[in-house]
């Protein structure tokens, strides 16, 4: 009998045992992973994804980013077409290179008015005001870039020939600093921090925001992969979710936007706050497509002879994967 009972009792626990091993693990789902591309590493309206990563936001909504930064959008855009990026941070102006064949779509605007750069010329120039810039040599960051063409609608809205707008490229901000304190050019058309950060050197100075006189545009948007948005269309707009979360947190909370965003941006905090009220403000909280920012982008298309005429800005974008109103 005590035999028979020893042997059940065996028996039994191998069961449970066998049971256990069979039985699927229970637990959390794994996270879904985009990689995320900035077309420059250091602009304070790409810093939601900073700001979102130091409070978990993404994490808290099934994501795992890695994020890699670029030398300008083409390269990006390059690694958007390989596959290689599953997001992009850049501009509204790049939606051409879906009509270009990019496997890609813009998925929000995300600042509308060019906010973040301006005109700037060293501190004792004799330019005063934008009326004085007929004529002027200007460094810009590329050739067919939102830098130059912002130069050329000053010079179309003030009735300038555009072959008087004379432009150089010079690449990034190091670039442009260097330009204004030695004086290579007139003036250099780029992020609104540099002026911020030569006018105390006595350097350069803002001489006007793009936006001053640009109201109608799409600065900065995000764009997701074709692949993305067939195969993770829950995690892109998870993405999206988040993304807006942290803007919002950015506009309410600006002592941790200027902690985070100083070493990202390698200013001074001073510099950093300074940009905070000229570029986070304005940044869109929905993502929604401005009509008349659309209307202005595909004119610019076709005066920066990127597309011989203007596109239908319809297939450029979509707001399925916005966060709903």
């Amino acid at each position: 009998m005590r035999r028979r009972t020893v042997l059940k009792a065996v028996a039994a626990t191998a069961a449970i045992g066998a049971g256990s091993i069979a039985m699927p693990r229970i637990g959390r789902a794994a996270p879904a992973k985009l990689v995320v591309g900035k077309s420059v590493s250091t602009l304070l309206a790409y810093t939601p994804i900073d700001v979102g990563l130091a409070n978990d936001l993404y994490r808290k909504r099934g994501l795992e980013l890695e994020v890699v930064s670029f030398n300008g959008s083409a390269r990006m855009h390059q690694a958007m077409v390989s596959g290689a990026i599953d997001i992009a941070l850049g501009s509204g102006a790049t939606m051409s290179d879906v009509g270009k064949g990019e496997p890609s779509l813009c998925i929000a605007q995300t600042l509308g008015p060019p906010a973040d750069i301006a005109i700037i010329v060293p501190y004792d120039s004799p330019i005063k005001t934008a009326d004085d810039m007929r004529g002027k040599v200007t460094g810009v960051a590329s050739t067919g870039s939102v830098t130059e063409w912002v130069l050329f609608e000053l010079a179309r809205q003030k009735g300038w020939p555009l072959g008087e707008m004379k432009t150089v490229g010079l690449g990034g901000s190091e670039a442009s600093v260097a330009a204004i304190r030695t004086k290579q050019v007139e003036a250099v058309v780029g992020d609104v921090a540099i002026g911020l950060f030569l006018e105390p050197q006595k350097a350069g100075r803002v001489l006007v925001p793009c936006s001053a006189y640009i109201s109608d545009f799409i600065m900065h948007a995000n764009y997701a992969s074709t692949k993305a948005m067939t195969e993770q269309p829950e995690a892109v707009s998870a993405f999206c979710a988040a993304w807006f979360e942290a803007v919002a947190l950015m506009q309410k909370d600006k002592d941790q936007t200027v902690r985070i965003a100083t070493p990202i941006m390698k200013f001074d905090a001073a510099v950093v706050s300074a940009s905070y009220y000229i570029i986070v403000p304005p940044m869109s909280r929905t993502g929604r497509f401005d009509p008349k920012g659309l209307a202005t982008l595909a004119r610019s298309y076709v005066e920066m002879k990127q597309l011989p005429t203007e596109p239908d800005m319809s297939k450029f974008y979509t707001e399925k994967f916005l966060p709903k109103l």
